[in-house]
C-alpha cells in the first residue's frame, strides 16, 4: 500500500515549529498513523512518543488514542495478541476519561482483530457495538470504516445483499468528506464485491470509477491494481478486448515498479487474455513467468491457478504430458491449502484461549489491585489511630476531654473503614467464584477442541481408506488399464496415502497429550531394531535406497516399546522421505553407562539454521522437501520430541546443509 510521504514531512515541518504541548500531542498522533502502512515500528514509537508527552501534559483527554495507534502497527505486523492487549489498553483509558470516539476506535479495532484471526461471531459483537458510538459523537470517518468492517464480514459470509448496504453507506460518507483517497478505495471495495457475486457489469461500472479516480491524483500503484482487478472482471465477463486494453495500461505502470506483490497476478490476467485469444504461445510464457514470482513470494493461490492454466495450455496442444504433470502440482498444492487451513483452525483455537487467559489475567490483577488498596487505606487509617493515641498522650490536664473525642472519631472512622474492607472482601470472593467459572469453561473449550480433532479424523480415515480399496479394485480390471491411467490412480492413491498419514499424526498427537504414562518392559535391543528396519525395507527398497544396522552389542533394556516404536519409524520415516535415490541411511545403537541410544542418519538435504528453531514444533514446514514427492505435515518430529520428553530422554540433531542428517535419541536403559 502507498506511503502519503508529502503529509508526512508537512506534519514533521509542523512538528518542528510547534511549541504547544497539546497540538504536539495532535502531532504526533498524525505522524504515528501516517506510517502505520509501510512503517509499522515507526508507527509504535511516535505512539510511545505521544502517549509520553501526554502524562506529561496530565491530559484529561485523548490519552487512549496513542494505544488504538499501536495496535494498528502490531496488526499490521501481524502479532494479533499484541494489538489485542494495546487495543484493550487504549479501551480501559478511553473508559476512565469518558472518551466516547476512542471506545468506538476500540472496539471497531478489537473486531477487527477477531475477524482477521476468523473468529467472526466475536468481531460481529465488537463491530455492532462501535457504530452507533460513531454515530453518537457524530464521526463520519469512524462510521465509514465501522460500516466497511461490518461488509467485509458480510462479504466473507458470502451475504452479498448486506455486505453492498455497509460498503454503500461507508461510501456515501466518504463522498461526503471528498477524500479522494477513501473515496476510490471505497469504489474498489464495491467493484470487488460485485465481482465475486457475479454482478460483472456493475463491477465494470465502479472499477472505472476508481480507475478515473486514481488517474487524476496520479497515485501510479493503486491505479495499477485497479487496471488489473478491471481486467480480470472483463475476462469473466467474456470481454477479451476492453480486458486487454485496461491490462496494457495497467501494466506498464507495474513493469516500471518494484513492487513484487502484483507481479504474478499481473503476469497470469496476461496469460488468459492470451489463452482466450488462442494465442497458447505467449499464455504459455505468461503463466510459467506468473507461476515463478508465485513461488518466489510464497503465494500458494496464484500458483494454484498458473499450474491449473498451464495445465489447460498443455491440453489445446495436445501435450498430455504436460497436461498431466501441471494438473498434478495443482492438485498437490490444493491439498496442501487444505493442511494450512488445519493449521490455521488450530492457530485460532489457539489465539482465543490466548485471549481468555489474558482477560482472565487483567481481572486478577484488578482484584489484586483492589485487595492491596484496601489492605493500604486500611493500615493508613491504623497509623492514623495510632498517632491519635500518642498525641494524646502527650496532652495533659485540660485537654483530656478533647482528646477523647477525637479518639472516639478515629474509632468511627476505623469502624466505617473495616465495614467498607469486609464489603471488599466479599466482592472478591465473588469475582474469585467467577474466575474458576471461567477457567472451567477454558478447560471445557479445550476438551471440545480435542474431541473435534479426534471425531473429524476418525470420521475422514474411513473414507480415505474406502478410496484406496476402489484403486485397488480399479487397478485389477480385467484387460489391464493405459499407462495415463495408472497414473492418475497412483496420484489418487498417494493423496489418499497422504490424508491417511496426515489424521493417523493427528490421532498420534491427541492420543500422546492424553496418555501420559510409561509403560516399562524388557526389550532386547538387536531383535527391536532388525524388526523395526525389516518393517521399512521394501519402502527404502522402492526409492533404491539402502538402510545398514550396526550392531553394538545393546542387550536387553527397560523402557517403553510401543514409545521406542513410534520414535524409530517416524526417523526412519523421515530419513526415507528426504534421502536420493541410491544413497544409504545408517541407523545404530549403543549404551553410555545408565544411558541407551539410538542413532539414524541419512545422506539428504540436512537442516538450515533458521529450520533448528522450528524443526520440533506442530504443523511447521522446513526448508526441505521430500524427494519422492511424498507429504510431509509436520508432525512426525514434534511427536518424536514429546516421547523423549516422556521418557526422560534427550535428542540431538547432527546436521549440515546439503549434507545428511543424524538423529541420536538418549534414554534411560534402566
Amino acid at each position: 500500500m502507498a506511503q502519503d510521504y508529502d503529509r508526512i514531512a508537512g506534519i514533521k515541518q509542523q512538528l518542528s515549529i510547534s511549541t504547544d504541548g497539546i497540538e504536539q500531542f495532535q502531532l504526533l498522533g498524525d505522524l504515528a498513523f501516517e506510517y502505520r502502512f509501510a512503517h509499522p515500528d515507526s508507527t509504535i514509537y511516535f505512539s510511545q512518543q505521544a502517549y509520553n508527552l501526554g502524562l506529561k501534559l496530565k491530559l484529561k483527554l485523548g490519552m487512549a488514542r496513542p494505544f488504538n495507534f499501536m495496535g494498528v502497527a502490531h496488526n499490521y505486523k501481524g502479532d494479533r495478541l499484541a494489538a489485542y492487549e494495546a487495543y484493550s489498553k487504549a479501551f480501559e483509558i478511553a473508559v476512565e476519561q469518558n472518551d466516547t470516539l476512542q471506545i468506538a476506535h476500540a472496539k471497531n479495532n478489537m473486531g477487527r482483530v477477531f475477524f482477521d484471526q476468523g473468529l467472526l461471531s466475536r468481531s460481529y459483537d465488537y463491530f455492532l457495538e462501535a457504530i452507533p458510538l460513531f454515530e453518537e459523537v457524530k464521526d463520519s470517518t469512524g462510521m465509514a470504516y465501522g460500516y466497511q468492517s461490518l461488509a467485509n464480514l458480510y462479504r466473507t459470509q458470502r451475504d452479498y445483499v448486506k455486505a453492498e448496504e455497509f460498503f454503500v453507506k461507508a461510501l456515501e460518507i466518504r463522498l461526503k468528506l471528498k477524500r479522494t483517497r477513501d473515496i476510490m478505495s471505497a469504489y474498489t471495495y464495491l467493484g470487488r464485491l460485485y465481482n465475486e457475486s457475479g454482478k460483472y457489469t456493475k463491477a465494470t461500472e465502479y472499477f472505472l470509477k476508481a480507475d478515473s479516480g486514481y488517474s487524476s491524483t496520479n497515485d501510479q500503484i493503486n491505479l495499477a491494481e485497479t487496471r488489473i482487478f478491471l481486467a480480470e472482471n472483463y475476462i469473466e465477463d467474456n470481454k477479451v478486448k476492453e480486458a486487454e486494453e485496461i491490462f496494457e495500461r495497467g501494466y506498464e505502470v507495474i513493469s516500471r515498479s518494484n513492487v513484487v506483490r502484483f507481479q504474478p497476478r499481473a503476469h497470469i490476467t496476461l496469460g488468459k487474455i492470451d489463452f482466450l485469444k488462442g494465442d497458447y504461445r505467449n499464455a504459455k510464457s505468461e503463466f510459467e513467468k506468473g507461476l515463478s514470482v508465485a513461488k518466489d513470494i510464497k503465494d500458494i493461490a496464484l500458483q494454484m491457478e498458473a499450474h491449473l492454466y498451464l495445465s489447460k495450455v498443455a491440453e489445446k496442444q495436445a501435450n498430455p504430458s504436460d497436461q498431466l504433470n501441471n494438473y498434478n502440482k495443482y492438485l498437490i498444492l490444493k491439498d496442501s491449502l487444505k493442511d494450512l487451513d488445519v493449521a490455521r483452525q488450530v492457530e485460532r483455537l489457539q489465539f482465543e484461549l490466548q485471549i481468555e487467559k489474558k482477560d482472565q489475567e487483567n481481572k486478577l490483577l484488578k482484584i489484586n489491585e483492589e485487595r492491596n488498596n484496601a489492605i493500604i487505606t486500611q493500615q493508613r487509617y491504623q497509623n492514623i489511630a495510632l498517632f491519635a493515641v500518642v498525641f494524646s498522650l502527650l496532652i495533659v490536664g485540660s485537654l483530656i476531654w478533647r482528646n477523647s473525642r477525637r479518639k472516639a472519631a478515629a474509632n468511627n472512622v476505623l469502624a466505617k473503614q473495616n465495614a467498607e474492607i469486609e464489603s471488599q472482601r466479599v466482592e472478591i470472593l465473588k469475582q474469585n467464584e467467577e474466575l474458576a467459572n471461567q477457567n472451567l469453561k477454558l478447560s471445557e473449550l479445550n476438551h471440545e477442541k480435542d474431541t473435534l480433532m479426534s471425531i473429524v479424523a476418525h470420521d475422514l480415515k474411513s473414507p480415505l481408506n474406502r478410496i484406496r480399496g476402489l484403486v485397488e479394485v480399479i487397478r485389477l480390471e480385467p484387460g489391464g488399464l493405459s499407462e495415463d491411467k495408472l497414473k492418475l490412480l497412483k496420484m489418487i492413491e498417494t493423496s489418499t496415502q497422504a490424508g491417511v498419514d496426515l489424521i493417523t499424526d493427528l490421532l498420534d498427537v491427541h492420543e500422546i497429550e492424553e496418555n501420559r504414562n510409561v509403560l516399562k518392559a524388557t526389550i532386547d535391543m538387536p531383535s527391536f531394531l532388525r524388526s523395526r528396519l525389516e518393517n521399512f525395507r521394501s519402502i527404502a527398497i522402492a526409492k533404491g535406497i539402502d538402510i545398514k544396522l550396526e550392531d553394538n552389542h545393546v542387550g536387553a533394556i527397560q523402557s517403553d516399546i510401543e514409545y521406542l516404536n513410534r520414535i524409530l519409524d517416524n526417523l526412519l520415516s523421515n530419513a526415507i522421505k528426504f534421502s536420493p535415490k541410491g544413497s544409504v541411511i545408517e541407523m545404530s545403537s549403543g549404551r553410555d553407562g545408565d544411558m541407551a541410544w539410538i542413532s539414524v542418519k541419512d545422506h539428504g538435504p540436512g537442516f538450515q539454521d533458521f529450520d533448528k528453531t522450528l524443526i520440533y514444533q506442530k504443523f511447521k514446514r522446513l526448508s526441505a522437501r521430500p524427494t519422492g514427492g511424498e507429504s510431509s505435515n509436520g508432525l512426525g518430529l514434534a511427536i518424536v520430541k514429546t516421547l523423549v520428553d516422556r521418557l526422560q530422554g534427550e535428542i540431538i540433531l547432527n546436521t549440515t546443509s546439503g549434507k545428511g542428517s543424524e538423529f541420536i535419541v538418549k534414554f534411560p536403559a534402566n
